[in-house]
């Protein structure tokens, strides 16, 4: 989910690699936000190792609506936002996951919005792969209805996208928790409000249940691709 960057009028950790000793970094996160990143900290060294141009952002307060982590884009780099200040959902999203898999779990919520950078920074964000060719809308005479449509199925995509590379890293990372981080996804999506909303990605998580379904490539960003196509027509 991405957020807005304006009015946030917090910090920047550039490199973050002080959040792990610096006690200037830790005095300045809560211990929610440093929990996080801890377990998120292999995503990010990967994501540096990549050369995705990641800054992260502690917003002072949660906003209603605000989930607990969101990327967003700006002036060419990618902005991981921490909205966890003020926000139980920082919280109550793993409060029902075993201790011993909340680490994955994190990892794989974080991989999930490095996939939204590294989309954005490959210069195909909201586009198809080529071959494919944009369906049609639902049939309205409602121009705004359509354009939202439109903006939802866009959305839909790149989130499933994203969910795919979440379990691709889970895969590559934590094998054995495979099966459970990828139930946690099934119940996340399947709490949707609407079917066919923004994150509906329950077609591609579907595609994913078996751990074998990922092809072999050198970065999760490439072992999700022929799912992620697959996902694409059954869609349509």
């Amino acid at each position: 989910m991405l957020h807005s960057l304006r009015r946030l009028g917090c910090y920047t950790a550039a490199l973050l690699a002080f959040c792990a000793s610096n006690t200037w970094a830790e005095s300045a996160l809560t211990s929610v936000e440093m929990k996080w990143l801890r377990a998120g900290w292999p995503v990010l060294t990967y994501a540096e190792q990549q050369g995705l141009p990641i800054d992260i952002i502690a917003q002072p307060q949660a906003k209603p609506g605000d989930v607990p982590l969101a990327m967003g884009f700006d002036n060419g780099r990618c902005k991981l936002v921490l909205s966890m200040r003020g926000n139980p959902d920082a919280e109550t999203m793993l409060a029902n996951i075993p201790a011993a898999e909340v680490n994955a779990v994190i990892e794989a919520v974080t991989a999930h919005e490095v996939a939204h950078c590294w989309r954005y920074v490959h210069g195909v964000w909201h586009t198809l792969p080529s071959g494919f060719v944009e369906g049609s809308a639902d049939l309205t005479n409602n121009l705004e209805l359509a354009k939202q449509q439109q903006e939802m199925r866009a959305t839909r995509r790149e989130e499933g996208f994203a969910d795919l590379v979440g379990l691709a890293w889970t895969s590559r990372e934590h094998p054995d928790q495979y099966a459970n981080v990828h139930a946690w996804f099934e119940q996340i999506r399947k709490s949707q409000p609407v079917a066919g909303s923004y994150h509906d990605t329950r077609v591609w998580v579907a595609l994913a249940k078996d751990r074998a379904a990922f092809a072999a490539a050198a970065t999760p960003f490439e072992q999700v691709q022929k799912l992620w196509d697959r996902g694409l027509l059954s869609e349509e």
